[in-house]
């Protein structure tokens, strides 16, 4: 018969063994998460610079779209703090980094932002000497096309 010190024994080898594979599964879970949360507030953001940029944009004298440098300012603080008026904090870490362009071609207006997603847990996973370490930073990017009224 087997005795209750060498089933506890028994349970505490088993935790040991799995605990390593539970906690990645976890982990990466909890990145991969924030990752699509991240990027679903990019779109976010990057869609309601767009509109308000529509809103804003005129017909020039020759019918092309005009667009201010103070309406680009204004999409630029309503792409890093959410509002016009605000100067809080940004809506998504290192937001303010974040590559930002706005092209025109002939009604339609387009606004590309590229965003580095930085991890939480680890910057790179190493390969223990087998080459380069994987890099976990990558870009998220987001295209936003609208067409000017």
């Amino acid at each position: 018969m087997i005795s209750l010190k060498k089933i506890r024994g028994l349970a505490a080898i088993e935790l040991t063994m799995i605990l390593p594979f539970l906690l990645l599964l976890i982990f990466a879970t909890a990145e991969f998460s924030r990752l699509l949360y991240q990027y679903n507030a990019l779109t976010k953001i990057v869609r309601d610079a767009s509109r308000y940029l529509i809103d804003h944009a005129s017909p020039g004298s020759t019918q092309a779209i005009n667009i201010t440098q103070a309406t680009l300012d204004e999409v630029n603080a309503i792409f890093i703090h959410g509002d016009v008026s605000s100067s809080t904090n940004e809506l998504l870490p290192n937001l303010a980094n974040a590559d930002i362009t706005v092209s025109v071609d002939g009604d339609f207006i387009t606004i590309h932002a590229s965003y580095v997603w930085q991890p939480i847990f680890a910057d790179r996973v190493s390969t223990f000497g087998l080459g380069n370490d994987i890099d976990l930073n990558f870009p998220l990017v987001v295209n936003y096309t609208m067409r000017a009224l």
